[in-house]
């Protein structure tokens, strides 16, 4: 880990049985020490899955089709607000971990 460039993790198979994307995340803290978080959370998991949620955006992507050809998006399912700020808000807190400019914002309990 010369230069610690930037990493990108994807999980995908969400649709699968024994799918557990925040199992996938504390792995790869806890076995590769990779400051991860997630971006998105999935709306239902294994033959729930029906999308995922943008923690950036703050908005819900819904599949639709044989094969999730067409996507919709709209706003975040109301029995997952408490979810999605909690993974938000863990979000930002990894972030600030290493970039000072976001730190000192979470700190103010500013809005980055």
């Amino acid at each position: 880990r010369r230069n610690m460039p930037p990493r990108l993790a994807f999980v995908n198979k969400l649709d699968r049985q024994g799918s557990n994307p925040w199992k996938v995340i504390d792995d790869l803290r806890d076995q590769l020490k990779l400051n991860a978080a997630a971006v998105q959370i999935p709306i239902g998991l294994e033959g729930d899955h029906a999308g995922v949620v943008d923690i950036v955006e703050g908005r819900s992507i819904v599949f639709h089709g044989d094969n999730g050809e067409t996507m919709e998006y709209g706003d975040v399912p109301a029995d997952m607000t408490d979810l999605v700020e909690e993974k938000r808000l863990e979000l930002i807190e990894r972030l600030a971990d290493v970039d000072d400019e976001i730190a000192e914002q979470f700190l103010m309990e500013e809005i980055p």
